[in-house]
């Protein structure tokens, strides 16, 4: 949780959710990582609208020391850019591009 809302953690690959979900206790514990699809993200996005303000890029396991610094982003910008990239492309390369949309 940010200071001025909730985020959605959102990742590079499944073995860094993971990661990211061991170091969270039993707050994770009933959660799993998976690979989705563009329009499936587009969908959770749209599902979590009226909950979730912010998608976290990557953030850093929960046990480190010192302060942690997350990128961030609204989910709608977010929604909208992959919406837009989802309707440029096919849907054959559109498995897993997020990662191409911000160039990791």
């Amino acid at each position: 949780m940010l200071d001025d809302g909730k985020a959605i953690p959102l990742f590079d690959s499944v073995e860094e959710a993971e990661t990211f979900l061991g170091s969270t206790g039993d707050f994770g514990k009933d959660w799993r990582a998976r690979e989705v699809t563009a329009t499936e993200l587009i969908e959770l996005l749209e599902y979590q609208s009226d909950e979730v303000q912010y998608v976290a890029l990557s953030p850093p396991p929960e046990n480190l020391k010192g302060g942690m610094e997350v990128n961030v982003i609204y989910h709608e910008i977010l929604t909208d850019l992959l919406k837009r990239q989802v309707a440029a492309i096919s849907p054959k390369e559109s498995q897993g591009f997020w990662r191409g949309l911000f160039g990791r």
